[in-house]
């Protein structure tokens, strides 16, 4: 049987397909490509001893702030300050008119003057009278005819009246001291000075306006250093404390300063760069907030803390102790067991459960040892300590998600606290 091809095309096509077919079945299966580990970034953790602490929300507050007020009345003349200066102790601030008190104070003296010379005047009147008693008193011992008893009663009679004249302008003496030395306070508070050194409010009294001792308040100045903050310590926390005090882990806050810290940054900024120590702890709980007030005191060298500004206070709850700290970066989550991956000395990924504490200038701690229980030969379980991590261990910081436990990885060392290279942070 024959077979007539009546198209030219179709059978090239046909024929170059078969071709292809045949020469493709006699090459070669071509070989897989080994794919690179993957690049983590790992770090060792960071060694320190830290101490576990509790942030409050903290007021601060000048430790004096004074009401300026006149103390004597009288037309306000002068302020020789600008309004919120620094004002040192015994600034003149203001000046009241003191033309009535220099008066007063005038008429004062010459008070005194005059009492000064009626004192003389009696002491000379005394020592004459008393002259003439004795006299008196001689000459009746000699003679008792030549003079009369009248004569010495009367002589005995002016010197008494002598003696009260000068007792009496002693007491003048003292009136008049007394009236000058308050003429003198009246007259020397006509200027108006800083009680305490520190930062002045705005003038609250304008020059012309009248002003009434004890009454007018000219302006207030507020103590720049040092500086107080005063914190709410709930009940909870406040028996916490207690607690650790009788088995003997911390000092109690009464028994001398514990050092405290202070951030007053905004945002999410959490570092707390200013030293500060606890000084008062209040003697018993307020029972409207159920909290103690604790307050502890700043030295505020460059002044950059101010009076009523909300503060964060970092107080220790327990005493200070060696820890490993980690990036959170470093630390996973799988169904709430806290983990993190190290990769060993054959660069392969080991899985470590670990559990964490408290963050410490950005790095949190990850207990070394963890508890696990076991069951025991004897069928018991057995609770024991496991150390978990250590501080040469390698921690993958970046690149948690691309590797399981058992993967080889290609490591890059980079620093735990900055996460950058080792080696460019060396260069």
């Amino acid at each position: 049987m024959s077979v007539t091809l009546t198209h030219g095309k179709p059978t090239v096509l046909l024929l170059t397909i078969l071709a292809l077919v045949a020469a493709g079945c006699d090459e070669k299966h071509p070989h897989a490509v080994e794919t690179p580990p993957p690049v983590v970034e790992v770090a060792q953790p960071v060694e320190r001893t830290v101490s576990d602490y509790q942030v409050f929300t903290a007021r601060t507050q000048a430790v004096q702030s004074v009401d300026v007020k006149a103390r004597v009345t009288g037309y306000l003349t002068r302020i020789n300050f600008k309004d919120g200066d620094l004002v040192k102790e015994g600034d003149v601030l203001f000046q009241i008119d003191d033309r009535p008190y220099k008066a007063a104070l005038d008429q004062a003296k010459g008070t005194l003057e005059a009492a000064k010379a009626s004192l003389d005047v009696a002491k000379a009147a005394l020592v004459k009278n008393q002259a003439d008693y004795d006299i008196g008193l001689n000459v009746q011992k000699q003679d008792k005819g030549a003079i009369s008893e009248q004569e010495i009663t009367r002589r005995l009679g002016a010197r008494d009246e002598a003696k009260a004249s000068v007792a009496q302008a002693n007491g003048s003496i003292a009136q008049a001291t007394g009236a000058l030395e308050n003429a003198q306070l009246n007259y020397d508070w006509c200027k108006v000075t800083a009680p305490v050194g520190g930062r002045a409010t705005r003038h609250l009294v304008d020059v012309g306006n009248m002003v009434n001792q004890n009454a007018t308040t000219l302006v207030n100045v507020v103590s720049l250093k040092p500086m107080w903050a005063y914190i709410n310590v709930d009940q909870n926390t406040a028996r916490r404390v207690q607690a650790l005090v009788r088995e003997g882990k911390i000092k109690s806050f009464r028994e001398g300063e514990v050092p405290v810290d202070m951030g007053v940054s905004v945002g999410s900024e959490q570092s707390f760069p200013i030293a500060g120590a606890i000084d008062y702890v209040s003697n018993q709980l307020d029972p409207n907030t159920g909290t103690i007030q604790v307050r502890s005191v700043f030295p505020n060298e460059n002044e950059a803390l101010i009076a009523g500004a909300f503060a964060r206070i970092r107080v220790p709850l327990t005493a200070p102790h060696p820890a490993l700290l980690v990036n959170d970066r470093a630390i996973g989550t799988d169904q709430g067991q806290k983990f993190v991956l190290v990769v060993n000395d054959k660069d392969e990924v080991e899985y470590r459960p670990v559990e964490v504490g408290q963050l410490h200038d950005g790095l949190r701690e990850v207990l070394r040892f963890r508890t696990i229980t076991e069951a025991g030969a004897d069928g018991k379980d057995v609770t024991k300590q496991v150390e978990i991590l250590e501080a040469t261990d390698r921690l993958i910081v970046n690149g948690l998600q691309r590797v399981r436990p058992g993967d080889k990885v290609d490591p890059r060392p980079v620093n735990m606290q900055t996460l950058l290279s080792k080696s460019s942070k060396a260069n």
